[in-house]
């Protein structure tokens, strides 16, 4: 499985001949909408146009754009309504190749219950907002992987070169981490890669 970054809070997933992309952005972000053939899209507010722009999309992609459980060609997605300043946003927690990716898209308020961080059981990938203003700030992210506990956390909605919305830069929140981070161009993964014992910081280069 490989990893990629668009910005904001879209990521692409690729699994063999699957590709999966979350909230896909327009050009009022300051950055270039994502684009590439999908088979599965994933948005987090479908009402907001900001992540959920999929014009630049090609395919015919499978669309998840609510709470529930799916499960389509070979990729298992929960999704969890989170009530935030704006409305609600759904988080989702999504299974590729018995990969567990827990997407926490564009929240500014950490409130999985109890409940619902017992039922998605132990997280291999954390993917979280850090960059403060609209979404959590370094210090909010880092009680959240706190709580998570997760193999591998990858920053997200964080400052880089052409994006319009005010927002703080990757460091804020590296610091909050305790300075160990690695950039990669993509984040390419398998199962049995996820024994580390501490958690492991990696940030992804925007595609572009």
């Amino acid at each position: 499985m490989q990893i990629y970054y668009f910005g904001l809070s879209s990521f692409k997933i690729t699994s063999k001949d699957i590709t999966v992309i979350t909230d896909p952005f327009d050009k009022k972000s300051g950055l270039s909408s994502p684009r590439g053939n999908a088979d599965i899209v994933i948005l987090s507010e479908k009402n907001n146009s900001l992540y959920s722009f999929t014009s630049s999309l090609s395919g015919e992609p499978f669309m998840v754009t609510d709470p529930g459980e799916y499960d389509t060609k070979g990729v298992t997605i929960s999704g969890i309504p989170l009530k935030q300043e704006q409305g609600y946003v759904t988080v989702y927690l999504i299974e590729v190749e018995d990969i567990k990716i827990l997407n926490l898209a564009h929240i500014k308020e950490f409130n999985l219950k109890e409940e619902d961080l017992e039922a998605l059981g132990d997280i291999d990938i954390l993917i979280v907002p850090v960059g403060g203003e609209t979404v959590m700030d370094a210090s909010t992210a880092s009680k959240a992987v706190n709580s998570i506990g997760p193999k591998i956390v990858i920053p997200s909605h964080y400052s880089i070169p052409g994006l319009s919305l005010k927002s703080q830069g990757i460091e804020t929140f590296a610091k909050e981490m305790g300075g160990k981070t690695e950039t990669l161009e993509k984040l390419t993964i398998k199962k049995k890669d996820l024994m580390a014992e501490e958690i492991k910081v990696i940030t992804l280069e925007p595609l572009r």
